[in-house]
């Protein structure tokens, strides 16, 4: 009889983890390093509390389970996982660990104003040169959109790229109509629904699904301004999504949530203003 287990308060046997789909078995090991361990570390250093029952063990039995089936254990988020189980193990032995880590610092004026630069002056692209985008700016922008907040360090976001015009034009907005060229990267924001489901996200944090995209979305136009590339956030229907999902012969559990398109930038916008900062406080009544 497959021995069993107690993961997210859910029971699952041995022989399940072991044939549990690579992509939800790397996710369950983010979350439950992140519930597990990673939120209760400091408050365990600072002697605010004890560790919990069973600290460490349900990161432990998944990295073996994926260790027993031969994937990688050098992947950079798989040795995080390792690197908590480390730290774990030091405090259960009474040692006290060394994080290797320090407090965030403020910007230098030098620094803020690079920020600034990238925050503030951003603009939406619409128009584009035809000059194509190296490869490595393509994956630097995606890497972007990896480092972006996700719900409990799930991952769960995968990325179409799109740079023949058939499948774009799939996914052509109407203003696009406007303008002779289309852009020569359209990056898709996709989501691993298997991963949300065997989660319970859908059930019990829906709205999370959309935040992980949007973030995902901003951080990529962000690096895509940083690199001196023109981007635009744009969305599509679903009646497109099918369309494209059809073209490439995508998996229905890719939900496809919205679209960047990026390139060199043939125009320069007067740059939107915003609100005052004040104006879009709320002032609630005490």
């Amino acid at each position: 009889m497959s021995e069993k287990y107690r993961i997210r308060n859910l029971e699952i046997t041995k022989d399940e983890l072991l044939v549990l789909e690579p992509e939800i078995l790397r996710s369950l090991i983010h979350e439950r390093t992140h519930h597990t361990l990673e939120v209760f570390l400091h408050p365990i250093l600072k002697g605010e509390r004890k560790p919990p029952a069973r600290f460490g063990d349900e990161v432990r039995i998944l990295l073996k389970i994926w260790e027993k089936r031969n994937l990688s254990m050098d992947a950079p988020d798989i040795r995080w996982a390792q690197r908590y189980l480390v730290i774990t193990d030091k405090i259960k032995s009474g040692e006290a660990p060394n994080l290797g880590t320090e407090l965030p610092q403020s910007f230098t004026e030098e620094e803020t104003q690079t920020v600034d630069k990238l925050i503030f002056r951003r603009r939406s692209i619409r128009r584009w040169k035809e000059k194509a985008i190296p490869e490595w700016m393509v994956k630097r922008v995606i890497e972007a959109g990896l480092a972006a907040p996700n719900a409990c360090n799930m991952q769960c976001q995968r990325f179409l790229v799109i740079n023949d015009k058939e499948a774009m034009s799939i996914i052509k907005t109407p203003e696009e109509k406007l303008f002779a060229k289309l852009p020569p990267v359209k990056i898709v924001v996709c989501q691993d629904m298997r991963i949300y489901e065997w989660m319970r996200f859908t059930k019990t944090a829906p709205q999370n699904i959309y935040f992980d995209a949007a973030a995902a979305a901003d951080h990529m136009l962000l690096m895509a301004h940083a690199l001196g590339l023109g981007g635009c956030w744009l969305t599509h229907t679903e009646k497109q999504a099918e369309r494209l999902r059809k073209h490439y012969d995508l998996p229905k559990y890719f939900r496809m949530s919205t679209h960047i398109m990026i390139g060199w930038p043939d125009e320069a916008p007067v740059k939107s203003a915003r609100i005052p900062v004040e104006d879009a406080i709320i002032k609630a009544k005490k």
